[in-house]
C-alpha cells in the first residue's frame, strides 16, 4: 500500500508541475525556438562567408573557460549554454552543471535513504535538470518579452542620433547609457564591438542570436540593408518603430481580452486536485482505493493524461501570436 501511495503522490506532483508550466511558459508563438525565426537566422547565417563564421565562432569561444570549450563540444551542453544566454543569467555553464549534479546526487543519496523504490531514483533525480531548463525557459520569455517592449524606444533614440549626423556606433551608445538593461546591456556590448573595429553585419549577427525576436530581425533587416543598398537608415527605423509600438498595442489587448479565459482555464484545470484534497480531509476513506488499490492508480494516470492533453489544449485555443 506505501508502494502505492509514493506512486500516487509523484503522479500528483508530476501532473501539477507539468499543468503550471503549460500556461507559465511562453505561448506557441513567443518561443525561443519559433520555427520561422530559427529559419531566418540559419538563411542570415548561411550568407556569411567562411571567414566570417570563423571569427564569430573564434570570439565565441575566446569568451568561454577551458572547462566550458569542452562542455560546449557536445551537443547538449552546447543547446544549454546557448539557453543561459538566451535567459540573460551571468552564470558560466560549468557552475550550472557542477550545482545541478551536486543536487542531483544529494537526490539519490536521500531517496535511497528513505528506501524508495530503487528503479524510481534515477528518474526522479533528473528532476533537478528539468527544472533548470523550465527556469531558463521562463527566465528567456521574461527577458525577451521585456526586451520588446524596449526596443521601439531604442529606435527612437537611434532615429534621434543619426538626424544629427551622428554615426550608428555613437548610436549604439546612446542606447546602452539611456536605457535599462536588458536592452541596454546589448547595445552598449555591441558599440564596443564596433568602437575596436568588429564588422557591423557580425556585430548584428551576434545580437539576432542572442534575441531572437521579430523586432530584432526588423531592425537588422532594415540596417544591414541600408549598409548594402544605401538609403535613408532614420527614416527606416522610425517606420519600424512605428509597427513595432503598433504590434505591442495589439498583444498587450488581446492579453488583456483573454485574461479572463485563462482564469476559466486554471480553475477547470485545478478543480479534481482541490476535489481530492477536500475528500481526503473529509472522508479519507472514500477516496483512500484511489491510491491504495492498482486500479485507482490506473484511474488517476489517465486522468492526469486527459488534465494535461486539456491543459494543452486550452493554452492552443486561448493564445494568439501576434
Amino acid at each position: 500500500m506505501q508502494e502505492y501511495y509514493l506512486y500516487f503522490l509523484g503522479l500528483l506532483f508530476v501532473a501539477v508541475f507539468f499543468v503550471s508550466q503549460a500556461f507559465l511558459l511562453p505561448t506557441a508563438g513567443k518561443k525561443i525556438k519559433n520555427k520561422v525565426l530559427a529559419r531566418r537566422l540559419k538563411d542570415s547565417q548561411s550568407g556569411l562567408d567562411s571567414e566570417s563564421r570563423t571569427l564569430l565562432n573564434e570570439h565565441y569561444m575566446k569568451s568561454l573557460s577551458p572547462f566550458d570549450r569542452k562542455l560546449v563540444r557536445m551537443n547538449f551542453f552546447s543547446n544549454m549554454k546557448k539557453n543561459l544566454e538566451l535567459a540573460g543569467l551571468q552564470w558560466s555553464l560549468s557552475q550550472v552543471v557542477i550545482v545541478i549534479s551536486i543536487f542531483q546526487v544529494c537526490t539519490i543519496f536521500i531517496l535511497i535513504i528513505i528506501n524508495y523504490p530503487v528503479y524510481l531514483v534515477l528518474p526522479i533525480s533528473f528532476f533537478w535538470w528539468l527544472a533548470m531548463w523550465f527556469y531558463m525557459v521562463k527566465k528567456t520569455a521574461t527577458r525577451l518579452s521585456h526586451f520588446e517592449e524596449q526596443f521601439p524606444e531604442a529606435l527612437d533614440i537611434m532615429k534621434r542620433m543619426l538626424l544629427v549626423g551622428s554615426p550608428i556606433t555613437q548610436a549604439f551608445k546612446e542606447v546602452g547609457e539611456e536605457l535599462s538593461d536588458p536592452i541596454s546591456r546589448e547595445f552598449y556590448n555591441t558599440f564596443n564591438l564596433l568602437n575596436y573595429g568588429y564588422d557591423l553585419r557580425l556585430a548584428i549577427m551576434q545580437m539576432v542570436e542572442r534575441n531572437p525576436t521579430v523586432s530584432m530581425f526588423a531592425f537588422s533587416s532594415a540596417v544591414l540593408l541600408q549598409k548594402e543598398t544605401g538609403g535613408n537608415l532614420a527614416e527606416n527605423l522610425d517606420k519600424v518603430s512605428k509597427v513595432l509600438r503598433g504590434r505591442f498595442k495589439l498583444g498587450r489587448k488581446i492579453k488583456t481580452l483573454s485574461a479572463e479565459s485563462k482564469m476559466s482555464a486554471w480553475i477547470l484545470i485545478l478543480v479534481p486536485f482541490v476535489v481530492f484534497i477536500m475528500l481526503n480531509i473529509i472522508n479519507p476513506e472514500f477516496i483512500s482505493p484511489l491510491y491504495e488499490d492498482p486500479r485507482g492508480i490506473k484511474l488517476v494516470m489517465a486522468g492526469i493524461l486527459g488534465i494535461v492533453i486539456g491543459a494543452l489544449w486550452i493554452r492552443k485555443i486561448i493564445n494568439f501570436e501576434v
